[in-house]
């Protein structure tokens, strides 16, 4: 009987640290499949309907804000804005898609110089979440804060389905003087 006990006790264990590690094992291999541009395993790791929908929204959000700012004065606005949220929304279906991400990550890890190819990737592959910081937002949600060049954080959030975790949004740091 009580080996029965130590062995539910050793098991609930392990899966609570599997799901606990789980958002950090599911960062690491979004990172490597950017890098090795395996559209395959980026598809396991990123939920795409739910990612296109809320950087969609980000995008509605900014251009409405700029919108209300810019062309108030104008009697054209809500028409520029309406064409200017369907033309993002084309955008958007574009480039968050497995391959559209791996394109995107290629063009941005791509280096100019006297290093080869798999130097420059495996260098980079590093490079991707470099200084990230890592917190959990509740017990199914899961950020991922990036810095970039400007001093802002890119924020990639994760969300729990289940025992495994899955990329859901990416915040896009507004710029402060809009």
């Amino acid at each position: 009987m009580k080996k029965a006990a130590w062995i539910i006790i050793v098991l609930l264990i392990v899966i609570a640290g599997y799901v606990a590690a789980g958002p950090f094992l599911t960062a690491y291999s979004i990172r490597t499949a950017l890098v090795e541009q395996d559209s395959e395993k980026l598809s396991d790791n990123i939920d795409f309907p739910a990612l296109r929908q809320n950087v969609k929204d980000q995008f509605r959000a900014i251009m409405m804000k700029k919108a209300s700012t810019e062309l108030q004065d104008n009697p054209f606005a809500a028409i520029a804005t309406g064409f200017a949220a369907k033309m993002a929304d084309g955008v958007v279906d574009t480039v968050i898609t497995p391959s559209g991400l791996a394109s995107l990550m290629e063009k941005k890890t791509s280096k100019s110089g006297h290093e080869s190819e798999s130097d420059s990737t495996s260098s980079k592959k590093e490079d991707l979440f470099k200084n990230a910081r890592y917190s959990y937002d509740s017990f199914s949600k899961f950020s991922v804060w990036v810095p970039n060049d400007k001093g802002e954080e890119l924020r990639f959030v994760l969300k729990r389905e289940g025992f495994s975790w899955k990329l859901v949004n990416i915040v896009i740091p507004v710029d402060k003087k809009s």
